[in-house]
């Protein structure tokens, strides 16, 4: 299980570099490299945290 704030942490680098980067593209990262599945409201979350 993921939390919002570690998806934060985890891609902060990432977001702060794209900042127009698109949720999907984010769920797909996460789905990716953490081998979970998150949802897009998650997603918007972390990215507002960053």
């Amino acid at each position: 299980m993921v939390i919002v704030a570690m998806i934060a942490q985890h891609f902060e680098a990432t977001i702060k570099d794209h900042p127009k980067m698109k949720l999907r593209r984010i769920q797909r990262i996460c789905a990716f490299e953490m081998h979970v599945n998150v949802t897009i409201d998650c997603c918007f979350r972390a990215k507002k945290i960053v």
